[in-house]
C-alpha cells in the first residue's frame, strides 16, 4: 500500500469518527431537550391536577374543572409512559401492557376519550410518538369494548 493511500484512508477514518460524534452528540442534545421539557411539563400537570383554581383556568370550554382536574391526571399518566417509552426505558411489549392497566383507569380513559385525537394530530411525523398514540388506541379500544 502507498503511503498516500494510507494516509488518505487514515484521514477519512478520522472524519467518519468525527462525523459519528457530531451525530451522537445531536441525539443526546436532542433527548436531554425532550427529556427537560418533559419534566416541565409533568411537573405543571401534576400541580394543575390537584388545584380546582388552575383546572378551571385551562380547562376546555365545556368541561367543569372538577371533571377536568382527573383528565390532567390522566394526561400525567401518558405523559410519564410516553417519556420513559421515548428514552427507551420501556419496550414495545412492556408498553402494550403499560397502556392496557392505563387504561384501567377512568382518568385516563376520560382524558383519552376528549383529547386522543389530539395527540394523534401531535405525533403525526413522529415515528415513536405516532407508534406511542397507536398503541394508546388500541389500547383505548379494548377497555371500551370491555366496559
Amino acid at each position: 500500500m502507498k503511503i498516500s493511500t494510507a494516509v488518505l484512508a487514515a484521514g477519512v477514518s478520522i472524519a467518519a469518527v468525527g462525523v459519528a460524534q457530531l451525530v451522537q452528540r445531536s441525539r443526546q442534545h436532542k433527548q436531554r431537550n425532550d427529556l427537560a421539557l418533559s419534566l416541565i411539563q409533568i411537573e405543571w400537570l401534576s400541580r394543575a391536577s390537584s388545584d380546582e383554581k388552575e383546572a378551571a383556568y385551562w380547562a376546555p370550554e365545556g368541561v367543569e374543572p372538577e371533571q377536568y382536574l382527573p383528565m390532567l391526571s390522566g394526561n400525567r399518566m401518558f405523559c410519564q409512559l410516553s417519556l420513559r417509552f421515548r428514552l427507551g426505558l420501556v419496550t414495545d411489549r412492556q408498553l402494550v401492557l403499560y397502556a392496557d392497566k392505563l387504561m384501567e383507569s377512568a382518568a385516563a380513559c376520560a382524558y383519552w376519550a376528549r383529547f386522543g385525537e389530539h395527540r394523534e394530530a401531535e405525533a403525526l411525523g413522529k415515528k415513536t410518538d405516532e407508534q406511542f398514540t397507536r398503541v394508546m388506541n388500541e389500547a383505548f379500544t379494548r377497555a371500551t369494548m370491555v366496559a
